[in-house]
């Protein structure tokens, strides 16, 4: 049941979103959109142009800050994007599809000091038992 929890609280979908996940990473299809648990900006997005067809998750390269691209297609080849960060619309925005908090120079120096540990705490286990 525990890892059931662990499991639900790790999705990035947004609360205001009800729908399926599709093929790709991180994204919904909108099935329905609970407008009491948007934002403003989000709010005016959905009276203007209606709930969009699909909802992705990125993170904003610098600050790691979550990102919705709202996904507005048609019955062609034409697809719009609406842009929002924490809520908030955003024009430009440089984002990575990677969805986690933390950034890559980060999650680099934890994987070598996780390295460095282990080497730390093995290498002294074999030496005595060598020397045994």
């Amino acid at each position: 049941m525990m890892i059931g929890l662990a499991a639900v609280g790790c999705t990035y979908r947004p609360a205001y979103l009800k729908g399926g996940t599709t093929d790709l990473p991180n994204r919904w299809k909108v099935e329905k959109i609970d407008p009491g648990r948007l934002s403003a900006d989000q709010q005016e997005t959905i009276e203007r142009r209606g709930p969009p067809t699909y909802v992705r998750f990125f993170r904003e390269v610098e600050s790691r800050k979550p990102v919705y691209v709202w996904i507005y297609t048609d019955d062609g080849e034409a697809v719009e994007l609406v842009w929002f960060v924490d809520g908030t619309h955003a024009e430009e925005i440089a984002v990575d599809s990677d969805p986690s908090a933390f950034t890559s120079t980060t999650r680099r120096r934890t994987r070598i000091a996780l390295l460095v540990g282990t080497g730390a705490a093995v290498l002294p286990t074999i030496l005595l038992f060598a020397n045994n």
